[in-house]
């Protein structure tokens, strides 16, 4: 059917070439001669001509004027002969190109009559609809619409407007679907149609999953707890957040990107300049990874680890993607782990502490080294400007056995009705910790007790008895702590032992030294008997 086109057009295109008008030379020619033949056929057809001298003449004029015109028609045919052949070449020219460019474009091309039949098409065409080219010549393209119902209202539309563009599904001969991109023109030729169709199967797919993954993207930041961010390499401005940021930081998608670099005011203020700084050097190291702190908009404090990549294009980093998730759970149990590995290296430090002290205080009975021991063991426990060793001699009287940091024994006695706290600690036999001497009204300094301003206090009772009393003070006010109070009385309870012991190895000793002695005076007076019995023989004999 194109061919036949190409033939009809290059007719027309002949026939407009042998109607192309003579040139003005050649018309002033013609009517020059013509009006000469005229006039040599008028004079030599009058009488007087014919019998005048002239007449022979007119005859070879006439004939000569006619040959002349003879020889410019048979010119001109000749030039118009010439231009037909040189259209004819053009023509076949033209011809040959556009059947090369229809036998060879990429697009289906297909020629429809007012039914909708196709009357030729190219192999573009063919292979779009996966057809012979004989098998598809003749078939109305209704056949290959997945809904001919469609077919019906896009035809119409057709014919009425002239002209049509649009994208439709169709199914090709090997019942596969496939999608196309369309373009038409009605009446190119008096009851022909022209369709330029584009396969877009590939495309659409591609664009289907594009799609499909965006939505799975979408489904996944939008539910996901963590943030994903991405951000400009560049100028650090933030173009992409999911809906997490909202829950973590307490703040609005939407104000971010009316102010891409808001995320600053997120930032401890104290970690801001060095998260930005950490950002920089990102670019350039292509990794972020910091644990960093965030102000919520209500204030609340949060910890968040952050993680970065860089997206290089062409050797440079353009983007900078990562998530940041909240691990304010995580550093509160880290805290408090830590807080619960301190205690128990403290507790540990403690019982160490406490079984040296017991160990030191039990190598030694000597009442003297005793005391200097736990006044050591003490140092090493509860720091402290001074302290002593107070026993109690009976009632409410105390001694001074042993004094630091000077370590003298001066024997000083002291009655504990002269203090509130002394007397409550020896009689009711509890623990004092006052962390502030002049904000109790009962405090009264004595002379052990001048310019304490801390000060602890615990008894040392062995078996049921109080054996005296451990003086603790410090010169500032709040040096002391419940813990130090604890300490102190963890210590009292070995002191009071190693005390007692201390006092019975004592006791011991002076007994074995009396019972030495009541020994010696024995041996002596069985030997001065025995000497008084010898001599009492002797005197009898």
């Amino acid at each position: 059917m194109v061919m036949g086109a190409n033939k009809n057009v290059r007719q027309r295109f002949a026939t407009l070439a042998a109607q192309v008008p003579p040139p003005v030379w050649f018309w002033v020619c013609s009517l020059a001669l013509l009006l000469v033949a005229v006039c040599l056929f008028a004079a030599s057809a009058s009488f007087v001509a014919y019998r005048s001298r002239l007449s022979g003449l007119l005859m070879p004029a006439l004939v000569v004027s006619l040959a002349f015109a003879a020889v410019l028609h048979a010119a001109f045919l000749l030039q118009i002969r010439r231009n037909q052949r040189e259209a004819a070449s053009a023509l076949h020219a033209v011809d040959c190109e556009f059947t090369s460019v229809f036998m060879h474009a990429l697009d289906g091309i297909l020629v429809l009559d007012n039914e909708g039949r196709c009357l030729d098409a190219n192999p573009a065409a063919c292979g779009i609809f996966r057809v012979a080219r004989g098998a598809l010549i003749g078939q109305t393209i209704a056949k290959f619409y997945v809904e001919p119902e469609e077919y019906a209202r896009h035809w119409t539309s057709f014919l009425k407007r002239k002209y049509q563009r649009g994208s439709i599904q169709l199914r090709c001969g090997d019942n596969a679907t496939v999608f196309v991109d369309y373009a038409s023109v009605a009446d190119y030729i008096p009851g022909r149609h022209l369709a330029i169709l584009c396969d877009t199967t590939e495309r659409i797919r591609a664009e289907h999953s594009l799609r499909q993954s965006e939505e799975r993207f979408q489904q996944m930041a939008n539910n996901i707890q963590e943030v994903f961010w991405m951000m400009e390499a560049q100028t650090k401005h933030v173009v992409y957040v999911n809906p997490a940021y909202e829950a973590i930081t307490g703040r609005t998608v939407s104000g971010l990107y009316d102010n891409p670099l808001s995320y600053h005011e997120v930032i401890y203020p104290a970690d801001r300049s060095r998260v930005l700084a950490r950002l920089e050097e990102a670019v350039i190291a292509g990794t972020f990874d910091e644990e960093i702190r965030i102000v919520r908009s209500d204030g609340l404090v949060r910890w968040v680890w952050v993680k970065a990549s860089a997206v290089r294009d062409a050797g440079s980093t353009r983007w900078l993607v990562g998530t940041a998730q909240d691990i304010t759970t995580r550093k509160r149990a880290e805290l408090q782990i830590a807080g619960h590995v301190a205690n128990a290296e403290a507790a540990r430090a403690e019982a160490e502490a406490l079984r040296k002290s017991t160990l030191a205080l039990t190598q030694n009975l000597a009442m003297d080294v005793v005391l200097d021991t736990l006044l050591q063991c003490l140092a090493d426990l509860v720091p402290y400007h001074s302290a002593s060793v107070l026993l109690a001699e009976g009632g409410t009287r105390l001694l001074v056995a042993r004094e630091a940091p000077s370590a003298k024994r001066n024997f000083l006695t002291l009655d504990a009705r002269e203090n509130f706290f002394l007397e409550k600690v020896l009689i009711a036999r509890t623990s004092v910790l006052l962390l502030d001497t002049r904000k109790e009204l009962e405090w009264r300094e004595t002379k052990l007790l001048a310019g304490i301003r801390s000060w602890i206090a615990v008894p040392l009772a062995a078996s049921g008895t109080v054996l005296g009393l451990l003086s603790i003070g410090a010169r500032e006010p709040l040096a002391f702590a419940p813990e130090h109070l604890r300490l102190a009385k963890s210590l009292a309870i070995p002191a009071a032992v190693a005390i007692q012991n201390a006092r019975l190895f004592e006791r011991a000793e002076i007994y074995a030294a009396e019972l030495e002695l009541r020994l010696e005076e024995l041996k002596q007076a069985q030997k001065a008997l025995a000497e008084s019995e010898s001599r009492s023989r002797g005197t009898g004999g």
